[in-house]
């Protein structure tokens, strides 16, 4: 049966649970009093490689406050009870935000040219594993209960081949950050992970040498960008505005975002039908 490796957890650094609430270092910004937007991000990478929205939102809104989180869990309810007004999100938790009532997508990510978005799980390059049906018993990183492809897309696939994830699966735990995920595995933590595929892109083009250290033994379909979300009700020049300066000047080569684009709920809300 598959169950949390707590020494792990502990030993990646990384946080407790969700619930009990962000340990993430977060950069210092200057906040004012009653900040006139209030942007939910959640850490994709880790502190020492950067926070690709954090500052993101810091540099196109110097006005704003951003509230960094460590889950997309604790931002989802940030935008659920109006304490925030912009969410940069993965696709499921957008799609989530979407259905249940309180989130609106206003803009889509861009895949830069030379990656696409999709789930991926990796091995060490001298792991016997070699496909998806291979792993009975691995321990392997996620990247978060919520995340597409850090989690739900590889847990699909396994129900979709007949399988229990949660009895053929070995040890699991959370990494909350996807560069993470590939750190467990290259250190011997865990036998796989899954991650997204564009940011595993980015780091290999950062990092080539994670080409000999690593391999992938199954990707996911193409999905739908991460977008950007804002609460239900936020007035249409907000929107507007938050649109144009995404479009300008918005783009997260760590991530392999190459900008954004106009978007609707749509495409989100018909990508959760699928689940």
């Amino acid at each position: 049966m598959a169950r949390v490796w707590p020494l792990v957890l502990l030993l990646l650094g990384c946080a407790r649970p969700p619930e009990a609430g962000p340990l993430v270092p977060l950069p210092q910004v200057r906040l004012e009093e009653e900040a006139p937007l209030h942007i939910a991000v959640a850490g994709i990478l880790s502190p020492k490689r950067s926070y690709p929205y954090w500052t993101l939102a810091q540099t196109l809104w110097p006005e704003a406050r951003v509230l960094g989180r460590r889950g997309y869990k604790e931002v989802l309810e940030l935008l659920q009870k109006g304490q925030a007004d912009v969410a940069f999100l993965c696709t499921f938790a957008a799609a989530k935000a979407v259905v249940e009532g309180y989130g609106e997508v206003v803009a889509s990510s861009v895949p830069a040219p030379w990656t696409r978005y999709r789930s991926v799980i990796i091995v060490r390059a001298d792991s016997q594993r070699a496909s998806l049906t291979d792993l009975v018993g691995a321990t392997m990183a996620f990247v978060d209960p919520l995340s597409n492809t850090g989690y739900i897309r590889p847990m699909q696939a396994l129900k979709k081949l007949g399988y229990r994830p949660e009895a053929y699966l070995g040890k699991i735990l959370f990494t909350y950050a996807h560069d993470r995920a590939v750190e467990a595995v290259i250190r011997g933590l865990v036998e796989a992970a899954a991650l997204d595929g564009m940011v595993l892109d980015a780091l290999k083009r950062k990092n080539p040498e994670l080409k000999a250290r690593i391999r992938v033994i199954w990707e996911g379909p193409e999905d739908p960008p991460p977008p950007v979300v804002v609460r239900k009700g936020l007035a249409p020049e907000v929107k507007r505005d938050l649109l144009q300066r995404l479009q300008e000047a918005g783009q997260l080569p760590e991530a392999g975002i190459a900008g954004f684009a106009p978007a609707n709920d749509g495409v989100y809300r018909r990508f959760l039908e699928g689940f």
